[in-house]
């Protein structure tokens, strides 16, 4: 009897060591799992007082620090992807196969949306409000290229790319719209300056000879009976030549337009200098406080172009205003408008036209140079018939944002 009760009483001893070491183990495996549950939710867990799980504790928060870490770096990335497309000059729209938007940058919210933010609206339900050509583009399935009328009447060329990707196993549509109009305006001018630059320079080369032969006479018939008919037409060979030579320099200076030099400029020691030239003038508005970046010879020279033009377009000279307003991150927009009779459809949509005039005179350059230093600034050069203008004349009313 007694070696049985030795026996129980040992094996008592082993069941409740055993029931000890797993309530022990099992301790110990609810403050590892509460330490790892803490480090996956971002909090931070005592380290347990058991050493054998430290090294476990050590390698959890290994793994906890690498996940953070990365999923900082995945916002960071993602914040300045979101910074780029919002900052893309092109329109950028991504939407599901059903149509919902999911994003819309800023180029896209002004070009589609008049500057609300559309995400969670229905793409195919914008489109059967916009132009055929756009709903034409959207159909294909590669790039296309569609021109549309923007607001104040100008044709606009886009090119449209469309590409198809998967996101969390949904079907999803980028949709990319790039304005070409100002490309193309730079590529046209680029072949009108090239033009210009043969034709003055074979001109040029035609008149200096002239010149030559024209002094070279008059020292031989000098003294001779027929020298004062024959000066009579020297003097108009070489009058009508000079008057080719300014001629050529005017078209010249469009063909060897530079860069601007962009400088910090005060608006009103700028708008003054306007009107010692123009003092019939008003400024409409208060003038901005803060001094913008431009070439101030290049910009004025476009806002000389544009009063003259609207003193010669018949405008009451009282009636010119000038006008600048701040567009915060866009720019500044400069306004001159006039109340001369307006311009007709015709005259408006060759008005930008180079060689293009509607004076008896006039070169048809003025207006295509100031499209090409507005443009050069990153600005836009637009046309507008004022309300109540009555275009029953060629006129040039204007109104040119300039960044």
């Amino acid at each position: 009897m007694t070696g049985a009760l030795w026996l129980f009483a040992g094996l008592g001893v082993g069941l409740l060591g055993m029931a000890l070491q797993h309530a022990l183990a099992a301790r110990r495996l609810r403050a590892l799992t509460g330490a790892v549950r803490a480090l996956a939710a971002g909090a931070e867990p005592p380290a347990p007082r058991d050493a054998e799980l430290a090294d476990v504790f050590q390698v959890a928060r290994a793994l906890a620090d690498a996940r953070d870490a990365e999923a900082t770096a995945g916002a960071e990335r993602e914040a300045l992807l979101r910074a780029a497309l919002e900052g893309a000059p092109s329109a950028i729209v991504v939407f599901s196969d059903l149509g919902r938007i999911s994003l819309a940058n800023a180029a896209a919210r002004e070009l589609f949306f008049e500057g609300r933010d559309p995400q969670g609206e229905d793409f195919v339900a914008m489109l059967g409000r916009a132009p055929d050509a756009l709903r034409r583009a959207l159909s294909g399935d590669g790039d296309e290229l569609f021109s549309v009328d923007d607001a104040t009447g100008e044709r606009q060329t886009y090119n449209l790319a469309k590409r198809r990707f998967v996101v969390a196993g949904e079907a999803m549509v980028l949709v990319l719209v790039k304005n070409l109009s100002r490309e193309l305006h730079r590529q046209e001018a680029d072949a009108w300056k090239r033009m210009i630059r043969v034709f003055c320079h074979e001109l040029n080369n035609s008149l200096a000879p002239v010149s030559s032969l024209v002094h070279s006479a008059r020292l031989i018939v000098d003294g001779a009976p027929v020298a004062p008919k024959l000066e009579r037409i020297f003097a108009t060979i070489a009058e009508r030549t000079e008057h080719l030579r300014v001629f050529l320099d005017g078209y010249a200076q469009f063909a060897r337009l530079p860069l601007p030099r962009q400088v910090e400029v005060a608006w009103r020691p700028f708008v003054d200098r306007l009107l010692a030239l123009w003092p019939d003038v008003h400024v409409d508005g208060v003038l901005p406080d803060e001094p913008a970046w431009f070439d101030p010879a290049q910009l004025e020279q476009v806002a000389i172009n544009l009063l003259k033009n609207a003193a010669e377009g018949g405008s009451p000279p009282d009636q010119v205003t000038v006008t600048v307003a701040a567009l915060g991150s866009r720019g500044v927009r400069l306004t001159i408008a006039d109340r001369g009779p307006g311009m007709t459809a015709l005259v408006m949509e060759r008005a930008l036209v180079p060689f293009y005039s509607t004076k008896e005179r006039g070169s048809g350059l003025g207006l295509t140079l100031c499209r090409e230093i507005v443009e050069a600034h990153g600005g836009a050069l637009r046309l507008e018939n004022r309300d109540g203008a009555s275009p029953t004349a060629p006129r040039r009313p204007t109104t040119p944002p300039a960044g």
